[in-house]
């Protein structure tokens, strides 16, 4: 699984909206997860078949600078039979360009970026539960420096992801900007100039 993991008082203010949702609609899906930002997950594979994916992620992803995500209050999906709600992150023109190009290296489709509180609720529980979150307020700011690669075991009595690799974001600004063209000065054409054709 590959993911953008926040800072410790972010991850401690999702840990208390889960703890608190769990009071209010009993267990669901993604309770005990740590906060995060999905990016990517893997199809199983054996480690020897990953290692040189993730050596060229490396190469890549060490030229994306760090980047500063704003959090937006809290939204859903489109609610189906389910719901997932989860805390916003603002939208800007920098942060829209940040994630296309992590996508990029990461060959993956657009996703809006988000951290998930509760996932998949049964719409009854829902009902009770979007009303708290609805007209509630988060503004907070923090900033992603690392790329977070997990793992687990398929088989086995243990399928818990454990740490793997992270990817520092080493990049400046700056490198990511396309230099401006300049612009071709035509002289005006010489009217005594003798012309060979």
């Amino acid at each position: 699984m590959i993911l953008l993991s926040p800072p410790a008082n972010i991850t401690e203010q999702v840990k208390k909206f889960k703890q608190a949702s769990h009071r209010l609609i009993g267990d669901f899906e993604g309770m005990h997860s740590k906060a995060h930002i999905s990016m990517k997950r893997l199809y199983r594979q054996k480690p020897h078949w990953t290692e040189p994916l993730f050596e060229k992620l490396e190469k890549e992803l060490s030229l994306l600078e760090p980047v500063t995500l704003q959090l937006n209050g809290f939204a859903t999906f489109l609610p189906t039979d389910f719901t997932t709600i989860y805390a916003a992150i603002k939208s800007t023109p920098e942060m829209e360009d940040w994630f296309k190009r992590l996508r990029k290296s990461l060959n993956e489709k657009k996703a809006v970026p988000h951290i998930t509180i509760a996932r998949q609720v049964p719409s009854d529980k829902a009902k009770k539960l979007w009303p708290k979150f609805k007209e509630r307020r988060w503004n907070d700011e923090f900033e992603i420096k690392r790329l977070t690669i997990l793992q687990r075991e398929t088989f086995g009595y243990e399928k818990i992801w454990r740490p793997f690799m992270d990817v520092s974001f080493r990049g400046k600004p700056e490198w990511n900007v396309l230099p401006e063209k300049k612009k071709e000065v035509v002289k005006e054409v010489d009217e005594n100039q003798m012309s060979l054709f």
